[in-house]
């Protein structure tokens, strides 16, 4: 008997490994700077506190190693990495030109159904900026990064910024915990998907440029403080945290 051919594969979930359940525990509490750069990872004191294997401990540690988020130092275990602003600001030079591209081919190739979901994620940024908050914002934009992304129809492109998004979400979080930043960011996003539906390539692609240059400004002008790789912000607390 010939197999069915699944038409999509969107409403499949793979199933969540205890360690993947971990590394994403472990990232979020990263990204929002509750570990801090170069904080060391207690494999044992890890297990014991959320009650899981030290095997399924360490596989989350490569996982997270993967990302750049930990590094894993022979014989001393893991430990949170610390980045230099020259890391921050090469960083943000690729985004932006991948951003940009991103968008510009979105203006050219998104399909109507897609455009409806970006104006809905848009307007959800849109109402959480107005009420400041940080954790529900910043997840939407990761998710209007994702779409976008993906409906230019160029794979490889969604792809390599998938890959590489890890590796920016602590900034893109601090970034947008400074001052009057999330509804600047708000604005743009809307500005962009107008762009986007009046098909406007070079518009948008403008558009998308300039918020990742706009938001990588913004963190790299911040003080820094060079011991840690990190800017000020990361010793306060920031905005949306319980």
């Amino acid at each position: 008997m010939k197999e069915k051919v699944l038409a999509s594969s969107r409403e499949f979930s793979p199933p969540v490994s205890i360690a993947e359940g971990v590394a994403r525990f472990l990232e979020s509490k990263i990204i929002r700077n509750e570990l801090k750069p170069e904080t060391r990872l207690i494999e044992r004191n890890l297990s014991e506190t959320l009650g899981v294997s030290r095997i399924s401990i360490r596989e989350a540690f490569r996982i997270l190693a993967l990302s750049g988020l930990v590094k894993i130092i022979p014989r001393k275990g893991a430990q949170v990495t610390a980045i230099t602003k020259q890391e921050v600001e090469e960083i943000y030079a690729l985004r932006a030109y991948l951003v940009g591209l991103g968008a510009k081919l979105a203006a050219r190739n998104i399909s109507r159904e897609d455009l409806g979901e970006l104006k809905k994620i848009a307007s959800q940024m849109a109402e959480k900026s107005e009420k400041n908050d940080l954790r529900s914002y910043f997840s939407l934009n990761l998710k209007f990064h994702r779409l976008l992304s993906r409906v230019g129809g160029n794979q490889r492109l969604h792809q390599i910024l998938e890959n590489f998004g890890k590796q920016t979400h602590r900034f893109r979080y601090a970034s947008l915990s400074l001052p009057g930043r999330m509804r600047k960011s708000s604005s743009y996003h809307q500005r962009l998907v107008e762009a986007i539906q009046k098909r406007d390539e070079e518009r948008a692609e403008k558009i998308a440029r300039t918020i990742i240059e706009e938001a990588g400004r913004a963190l790299i002008e911040h003080p820094f403080d060079e011991s840690s790789g990190f800017p000020e912000l990361f010793k306060k607390t920031l905005p949306g945290k319980a």
